[in-house]
């Protein structure tokens, strides 16, 4: 390709024998030739104005793309109400719920110390006491504050006084009597801070040591509730009952032996597969952070709408400093700590009902070997027999032991199906989540490529019409041109007929001045001197007066007559009218209204001197 354009050589002329010999066609194919690669058909493109096209469409694009920009920060905006909304409710709810508990719990403290404080109560003595060991508190409380509190406001109001009594002498020449004062103020004050920096570090060491108290496992365990304890081995009351035959109670005393050691085994086997859990009750986060995520999953009940994501949305702004995958680290340990510590406490309370069964079915086995052995004395049942006895009693421990160890193997099945059924709707909700994001990713791609296509439409478009564009601001220039020509010759005809009229008015006024000037020789008054012509009336007056004058004679005729346009006739003009109301309205500068104007006829049609050339653009066209 060598880059040349050959589509003006593609003749559109019709061609053959019987063509060829038309003299219009060979004309035209004569043109083509004459013309060659170029067209004067085809102006050259003018690349400033395609420049200030492209200016213009970047500038549309950039207020389209701030638009865009502006409709995502409102809608941000509103989900981030929304959610601030949804928030504001949950709190809210756990408000009333905090305000509800902390009522209850001082209602039950006014009535425990009511209670406590009566004669008939067996803790009176106690509750006494805790009454004057609360006064001493508050005794100990206000000799602290004044010790600590009361001398710093003290000295703060001593400061503002000094202040307003000294403050206008600092930057005069009588700075100097206050410096020595300023210096002992500044000591002061320096020794104050240091006795509330080694105040505030005591108490800082007693708060720490009384957390540490608060935190200890024996108040953990009487405020919280401690598992269930459970002695291991065999219970000595199982040891002190009596049973007629030895190895029938050796044989029942070991099953508390082999129920320890199942429950053992299942309990070690629950602390190894949660080793992870027990290696930090905070899941290796501060404290407070911990304590912060577990409220605010608190707060949001099961039954709310989109709840993992409000209490998300909440935990990442309360916790600024974590990111979400550390989020949803924590969450999943804070799940499997709640399962271990329910399950460990299920198999603690299992066991030590088991063992309480155990004992309670031993106690029952004796007594049946002592009312058998009663039995075979009374009745002389032989040896065998009681033999029998015995085996059948085993027979029947052997059998609660197989019901026992059947129902904690349900048991056990029920509490993995419900684990493994936790676990299916987390991965359900998290596939939602997931599908959710697809989707949403599947719009914005749909979105982005659906804005691509309407670009280039958009792009093909304004080609387009640039092409039309150029065309017809072509066409219309060599219609001007045309125009203009023909206006210069109106013009340049207007204004030889105006300097001809100019001319002729020129001598109509010389004549008339000759005429007027032979009429006032004519007229010329000769009169005598005559003083008392000043106190008679003059012509003039007696003319108004009817006084004198003849019927054919009108002096009060104007010398020449008036032509011209009255306001009222200007005011009756519809395009005055309707130009009027369009700039009232705001509208004069619209293309509609400009050409509602121009199409508007006056009351008097045009004269033909008025009338527009005979070229117009619709026949240039045609031709």
């Amino acid at each position: 390709m060598t880059g040349r354009d050959y589509r003006p050589f593609v003749s559109e002329q019709r061609v053959g024998n019987r063509e060829i010999g038309r003299p219009e066609e060979a004309d035209k194919l004569l043109l083509r030739m004459k013309q060659g690669l170029g067209s004067s058909r085809y102006a050259a493109p003018d690349y400033e104005k395609l420049k200030a096209l492209a200016l213009d469409k970047k500038i549309a694009a950039n207020r389209t793309l701030i638009k865009v920009n502006k409709l995502a920060a409102i809608s941000k905006a509103s989900r981030e109400n929304s959610l601030l909304k949804q928030h504001k409710m949950v709190w809210d709810k756990e408000l009333r719920k905090l305000e509800s508990a902390r009522k209850i719990a001082e209602d039950e403290h006014e009535d425990l110390i009511q209670r406590g404080t009566s004669e008939e109560s067996s803790i009176s003595m106690f509750m006494l006491d805790m009454e004057d060991y609360t006064l001493q508190l508050a005794a100990q409380l206000q000799e602290f504050q004044q010790a600590t509190a009361d001398p710093i406001w003290t000295l703060k109001e001593d400061l503002q006084a000094w202040l307003a009594e000294n403050g206008h002498l600092v930057g005069t020449d009588q700075m100097g009597e206050v410096l020595d004062q300023h210096a002992e103020i500044c000591c002061t004050i320096d020794s104050v801070k240091q006795q509330q920096d080694r105040i505030m570090s005591v108490l800082n060491k007693e708060q720490r040591e009384l957390e540490m108290d608060l935190n200890s496992s024996t108040l953990n365990k009487i405020f919280t509730g401690a598992e269930k304890f459970v002695v291991e081995g065999i219970p000595e009351e199982a040891t002190e009952l009596s049973c007629p035959h030895k190895a029938l109670k050796e044989s029942v005393l070991k099953e508390f032996i082999v129920l320890d050691r199942r429950y053992k085994g299942m309990l070690k086997e629950l602390d190894k597969r949660h080793e992870f859990v027990r290696r930090s009750d905070t899941g290796e986060w501060d404290p407070n952070d911990h304590f912060t995520f577990q409220a605010l999953v608190e707060q949001h009940t099961h039954d709310l709408p989109n709840r993992r994501t409000l209490y998300m949305d909440r935990l990442r702004r309360q916790l600024p400093h974590k990111t979400r995958a550390e989020l949803v680290e924590h969450e999943e340990w804070v799940r499997s700590h709640r399962y271990y510590n329910n399950h460990r406490k299920t198999l603690i309370n299992t066991w030590a009902k088991s063992k309480q069964e155990l004992y309670n079915k031993a106690e029952a086995v004796f007594a049946d070997a002592f009312l058998a052995e009663e039995l075979q004395r009374v009745s002389l049942i032989n040896h065998q027999k009681q033999q029998e006895i015995c085996q059948q009693l085993y027979e029947k421990i052997q059998l609660w032991r197989e019901q026992k160890m059947e129902a904690e193997r349900l048991e056990a099945e029920i509490e993995a199906r419900k684990q493994e059924k936790m676990e299916k709707q987390r991965i359900r909700e998290w596939e939602i989540e997931q599908k959710r994001r697809a989707a949403d990713k599947e719009k914005i791609g749909e979105f982005h490529t659906r804005l691509e296509k309407e670009q280039e439409m958009a792009e093909k478009a304004n080609q387009q019409r640039l092409e039309e564009l150029q065309r017809l601001m072509k066409v219309q220039a060599e219609h001007d041109q045309e125009r203009v020509s023909y206006r210069k010759e109106v013009v340049a005809r207007k204004l030889q007929a105006r300097q001809e009229e100019i001319e002729r008015k020129l001598e109509e006024e010389q004549e008339k001045e000759r005429r007027l000037q032979a009429l006032r020789e004519t007229v010329q008054p000769i009169v005598e001197t005559d003083p008392m012509r000043i106190l008679q009336a003059t012509q003039a007056s007696n003319a108004r007066l009817g006084i004198g004058i003849e019927e054919d004679i009108n002096i009060q005729k104007p010398l020449f007559d008036l032509k011209g346009f009255s306001a009222d006739k200007v005011i009756s003009d519809p395009r005055l009218k309707l130009e009027q109301e369009l700039r009232r309205a705001g509208l004069h500068t619209n293309p509609y209204a400009m050409k509602l104007l121009s199409q508007t006829k006056p009351l008097r049609s045009r004269t033909k001197d008025q009338e527009s050339p005979p070229i117009t653009y619709g026949s240039w066209s045609k031709n």
